[in-house]
């Protein structure tokens, strides 16, 4: 699925910005996403409620590995979706 760059925003999670979309109108969560030139596929879900437990880690870690997160919104989850390291 193609999303608009104009669609994009940020959140902030203790202290770190992460690309977002809220996507309360999907039917579906897609299993990939392309944001312009940038293409990213799943990797976790999890409630809204109680997400700042986990989150913001998981964000960190995947930075850490040379990944870039993005999360979507819908139906009160937060899906996490990541686009893979650069080649080395």
């Amino acid at each position: 699925m193609e999303i608009n760059p104009a669609h994009l925003g940020t959140l902030e999670l203790d202290g770190i910005w992460v690309p977002y979309v809220d996507m309360f109108d999907a039917e579906f969560v897609h299993r990939r996403v392309t944001i312009g030139p940038d293409e990213y596929g799943f990797e976790s879900s999890m409630i809204i409620r109680g997400h700042g437990a986990v989150l913001p880690g998981r964000i960190r870690t995947l930075r850490g590995e040379g990944k870039k997160p993005m999360v979507i919104e819908r139906d009160g989850r937060y899906y996490l979706y990541v686009s893979p390291p650069p080649a080395a």
